[in-house]
């Protein structure tokens, strides 16, 4: 994972002045809305007096629709959940973790407690409706010390979440040999080949069947090395730059941004931490470009910005676990995989990309993560 392996980035991708955002392509199509009287009707039940704006914020999942609301008291985040049997309790474990974690100094977008009791959501008609506090802040920018700064914050949750109080959380699958994962499989073909008639059906035949072999050597790799061992503990559950804002000031080497707040907790869970791990390393070193296809885009991560975000996290935890580095490689292909199938095969593409060019970029980067385990392991050597 050397730069003179091929893997290092042009300057201008490392330039502080000129970065790019990080992150995969935005999501599309009809998102789901509130309705005016539904409007009316929750954010009565905060206390907002004297709102002037009310804007659809589309971002995120297209089934949690969300509102910037302009108050006398500032500026709001209104977002509702969709709504399942377990929505509930889902939404007291996020709440409970984000709460503990803002009580210990990390900065999280803080909620609005309802006006009649205070409490940190508000449930009506089976669904959950969240306020938030808007916060001013922008994507990391590809560049190592904003992917420090990234690392160090994952390690400031791991290290307080490991104080919450919890009893059995609610059940949250993960990616980690996740039955909705195989189900994915089994739906891929068909769902490309309804949204692009005119795939090759043989090379997506053999591009889907690579990947589901290479999930399952993964997962099997990833037990074999050691994860029964892993202590479990409250995760973030959904780490990407997405969900990190940064100061919104532009950057300079000397003075990268500083993270603002972590955001969407929808999917923080009770897992071992090296989920997050694996799942921020993809991420914040994810090389993309979105003016070109998927398959065009580099097969390796970035090795200073991955360099950058383990020894963010290593500098506040102080305590990695001999498994966590044998187990990290394997998981990291899971994840990679995990995150590409699920939503390809409920649309065919994934978000504005088409599916099968997708595909064939993540078998590129999970037999490049599988070339160089390795050095990934070794990144969390003591």
């Amino acid at each position: 994972m050397t730069e003179e392996e091929g893997v290092s980035e042009t300057d201008g991708s490392e330039s502080l002045n000129d970065g790019t955002a990080v992150g995969l392509p935005n999501t599309s199509g009809d998102r789901s809305r509130f309705d005016p009287g539904e409007l009316r009707r929750v954010i009565a039940a905060f206390p907002l007096t004297g709102v002037r704006e009310i804007r659809e914020f589309p971002a995120g999942s297209r089934q949690a629709p969300k509102v910037r609301i302009v108050a006398n008291e500032g500026n709001f985040l209104l977002k509702r959940r969709m709504a399942r049997p377990d929505l509930v309790a889902r939404a007291t474990f996020n709440h409970q973790l984000q709460l503990h974690l803002e009580a210990h100094g990390v900065p999280v977008a803080r909620l609005v407690g309802t006006t009649d009791d205070n409490k940190s959501m508000l449930l009506e008609n089976g669904q959950v409706y969240e306020m938030f506090h808007w916060v001013e802040g922008r994507r990391m920018v590809k560049a190592a010390q904003e992917a420090v700064n990234a690392g160090r914050i994952l390690g400031r949750i791991h290290l307080a979440a490991r104080r919450l109080d919890w009893t059995e959380p609610p059940p949250m699958p993960g990616f980690h040999a996740a039955a909705h994962v195989n189900s994915a499989f089994e739906r891929l073909e068909a769902a490309i080949l309804g949204a692009d008639p005119d795939v090759d059906r043989s090379s997506l035949c053999e591009v889907v069947s690579r990947l589901a072999e290479r999930c399952r050597g993964a997962a099997e790799r990833v037990e074999a090395a050691g994860w029964a061992a892993l202590p479990a503990q409250p995760i973030h559950g959904d780490w990407h730059p997405g969900n990190v804002l940064f100061t919104p000031e532009k950057p300079t080497r000397r003075r990268p941004g500083a993270v603002r707040a972590v955001i969407d907790f929808d999917a923080s869970r009770v897992e071992p931490r090296l989920v997050d791990v694996a799942n921020g390393l993809l991420h914040f070193g994810m090389r993309s470009d979105r003016a070109v296809s998927p398959a065009a885009w580099p097969t390796s991560l970035s090795p200073r910005r991955v360099r950058a975000f383990v020894e963010g996290w290593k500098a506040v935890l102080h305590d990695p676990i001999a498994e966590e580095g044998e187990v990290l490689p394997a998981l990291m292909i899971e994840c990679l995989i995990a995150e590409s199938v699920v939503p390809i095969a409920r649309t065919g593409s994934f978000a504005t990309v088409p599916g099968f060019p997708f595909l064939e970029m993540v078998a590129k980067k999970a037999e490049w993560i599988d070339s160089v385990s390795s050095e990934i392991s070794g990144l969390l050597d003591a």
